[in-house]
C-alpha cells in the first residue's frame, strides 16, 4: 500500500496520494497504440489497491474515450477515488466550460468532478469569465475544487486576482524537463498552488527504455529535445538530443549506484522537491502500476539530490525557461 498522502485539499472526500494515474495512454491511439479495456479496468482497480486515489483524466485524451474507460472501471469504486479532468482550450468560454463538464459528468458516470482543471490557456480567451463559470459549477456542487495545467506566472496572477481557492496548477515537470524551477515553481508557492507534475518519465525516456534518439517513436519525439524535422513537431528549433541521452546516461549512473532502476529515482526525485503535491505516472496495466509504487518509499539524501542536479544542469540551462514543451512561441506565460 501507498504509505504516505499529502495533506487533504479543501472539500475533497479523500486524501490526495503523492503518486496518481494518468489515464492518457488508456485511449490508446497513434501516440500509444492500442489498449485493451480490460487491462484498462484491472490498471484502476491496482492503482486504488495499492492506494493511489487521485486519478487523471481528459476530454482531449481520445476525444473522451479515456474518461468513458475511467467511468466504467469505477463501478462500485466511485467512492475510492478522486477523478481530475478538465476543460479543453477550445472551450474556454462560459457557456462551453459548462457543457464541457456536463459532457465529463455523462462520460465519468459521476454527479461531482473532483478536481476541475484548464487544461491550456488559450491566446484572447475570456479567462476572467471562465474562472467564473467553473467557480459556479463549484457553487451549484458539480465540482469540488478547481485548478489549471500549463499556466506560467502572467496565467496564474490572472486567476488569483480573478478566483477564489483555486488549488493546483498541472505541469510537465522530470529531471529532463526543469524548466518550471526558473518562475514557475514560486510563482504557485507565492498563489498557494500544488504542483502536480504530469510526465515524470518524460514519456518513456527516464524509463531507460530508448538508448538514442533514432529509437523514440514518432510522437514521442516532438519535445523540444528534438530536431524540428520530427514529423508531428510543432518548434522550429535544433533540439539537444546528444545532450538528452548524454544526461540520461549521467542519470543512470546515478541510479546504477544507488541499485535502484532509474524510473524509480527520477519518480523518488520529483516527491522531494518542494511544491510538488502529487505526481502522476501513466500506467497501461497492473504490472506498470506496482512498478511505480516502490518510487514512493525511495529516500534520497542530499548528496544524490545534489548529484541529480548537476547531472541535469547543463541541459535545464540549454532548453531554458520556456516551460511549453512542445512550442517554441510558449503557451505558459
Amino acid at each position: 500500500m501507498l504509505s504516505f498522502m499529502t495533506d487533504r485539499l479543501d472539500s475533497l472526500p479523500l486524501p490526495v496520494s503523492k503518486l496518481a494515474l494518468g489515464t492518457w495512454a488508456m485511449a490508446g491511439g497513434q501516440l500509444w497504440g492500442p489498449q485493451d479495456e480490460a487491462d484498462s479496468h484491472a490498471t484502476v482497480h491496482a492503482a486504488l489497491d495499492a492506494g493511489i486515489t487521485l486519478i487523471d483524466t481528459a476530454p482531449g485524451y481520445g476525444g473522451g474515450l479515456s474518461e468513458e474507460v475511467l467511468g466504467r472501471a469505477l463501478k462500485g469504486r466511485r467512492d475510492r477515488a478522486l477523478i481530475a479532468t478538465k476543460i479543453g482550450s477550445g472551450d474556454l468560454e462560459p457557456a462551453k466550460v459548462t457543457a464541457s463538464c456536463e459532457a465529463s459528468l455523462r462520460r465519468l458516470q459521476t454527479d461531482c468532478i473532483d478536481l476541475l482543471q484548464i487544461h491550456w490557456f488559450r491566446a484572447g480567451a475570456p479567462l476572467e469569465d471562465v474562472i467564473a463559470a467553473m467557480e459556479n459549477l463549484r457553487a451549484a456542487g458539480k465540482v469540488r475544487a478547481l485548478g489549471v495545467s500549463n499556466f506560467g506566472p502572467r496565467q496564474i496572477a490572472r486567476v488569483q486576482a480573478a478566483g477564489t481557492g483555486w488549488a493546483t496548477n498541472q505541469l510537465c515537470y522530470n529531471l529532463l524537463w526543469r524548466a518550471i524551477e526558473f518562475e514557475i515553481v514560486d510563482a504557485c508557492a507565492q498563489s498557494g498552488l500544488g504542483i502536480l507534475c504530469y510526465s515524470p518519465l518524460q514519456q518513456g525516456l527516464l524509463a531507460g527504455r530508448f538508448k538514442s534518439a533514432a529509437e523514440v517513436p514518432e510522437g514521442r519525439n516532438r519535445t523540444r529535445h528534438f530536431r524540428s524535422d520530427k514529423e508531428l513537431s510543432n518548434h522550429d528549433e535544433s533540439g539537444h538530443e546528444e545532450l538528452t541521452f548524454a544526461t540520461i546516461e549521467r542519470i543512470r549512473r546515478i541510479a546504477a549506484d544507488l541499485g535502484c532502476p532509474m524510473g524509480d529515482l527520477a519518480l523518488a526525485w520529483l516527491l522531494h522537491r518542494p511544491g510538488v503535491t502529487s505526481v502522476l505516472f501513466g500506467a497501461r496495466n497492473p504490472a506498470q502500476v506496482a512498478a511505480n509504487l516502490a518510487a514512493a518509499s525511495l529516500k534520497l539524501d542530499g548528496a544524490t539530490l545534489a548529484a541529480l542536479n548537476a547531472a541535469t544542469a547543463e541541459l535545464k540551462a540549454a532548453l531554458g525557461p520556456n516551460a511549453d514543451l512542445w512550442n517554441s512561441a510558449s503557451r505558459i506565460e
